[in-house]
């Protein structure tokens, strides 16, 4: 009988623990998307990490092992949600008439952006060396996720895959610079980026300026010609 109740004690007592442990590691995980968006990952130490998320001293080491491996946790996460986001949207896509499909995957691109700013925050620091830490997102997130953009956008525009890496990083600035600067678009124009209201405006906007691109070229037949050409005649 004895055994039996310590047995029986054991168990919820192990789960509380389990639950705070889980607790804590999504705490420093939290306050360590937020720094290492803010500062970079080299602005960035430990101590700040659980200075942040108001835990004890030596308990990211204790449960990450390194600010490295906590920084992959990171990035693990944020790119998990990202895919889980994107995931959900093409599943829709089976639901709407083909002519939809684009407007309607920049606008989930869009959404997720105004709930984590944060994303491309984290890559702005990371982007402007190459660096073993840059490499291993694009290997690991950002290749896959641009492939399989490209891959859907071939059904819904006719962008060049010559000129797809400036239509790719247009699509990626428009869905996402009004967030990483949200604090200067809402001094400068009042935008709030948690309203529903503004983000489907957004969405809207996004898609229509990019889209309309294509449905210009494709009606008109031939191929507007760049600023080069222009200046020559």
């Amino acid at each position: 009988m004895v055994t039996k109740t310590t047995g029986l004690v054991a168990k919820p007592r192990k789960r509380r623990v389990q639950k705070r442990a889980e607790e804590t590691t999504s705490r420093i995980k939290d306050a360590a998307t937020r720094l290492f968006s803010e500062r970079g990952y080299d602005g960035t130490t430990i101590r700040d990490i659980e200075n942040a998320a108001a835990v004890n001293r030596g308990l990211v080491n204790h449960h990450f092992g390194t600010k490295e491996k906590l920084w992959k946790a990171v990035l693990e996460r944020i790119f998990g949600l990202l895919r889980e986001h994107l995931d959900a949207s093409t599943a829709r896509l089976n639901e709407l008439p083909p002519k939809d499909h684009g407007a309607h995957i920049m606008s989930s691109y869009v959404g997720f952006n105004a709930k984590h700013p944060e994303l491309t925050r984290l890559m702005v620091h990371e982007s402007k060396h190459d660096t073993p830490r840059l490499r291993f997102i694009v290997d690991t997130y950002s290749r896959p996720l641009m492939e399989q953009l490209r891959n859907s956008a071939e059904t819904w525009t006719d962008v060049d895959q010559d000129d797809f890496v400036f239509w790719y990083y247009t699509f990626l600035g428009a869905a996402s610079l009004i967030y990483t600067m949200d604090p200067e678009a809402k001094l400068m124009f009042g935008f709030d980026r948690r309203s529903q209201a503004n983000v489907e405006r957004h969405a809207d906007f996004v898609a229509n300026f990019l889209l309309q691109r294509g449905a210009n070229r494709r009606g008109s037949g031939t191929q507007q010609p760049t600023s080069q050409q222009t200046n020559k005649k």
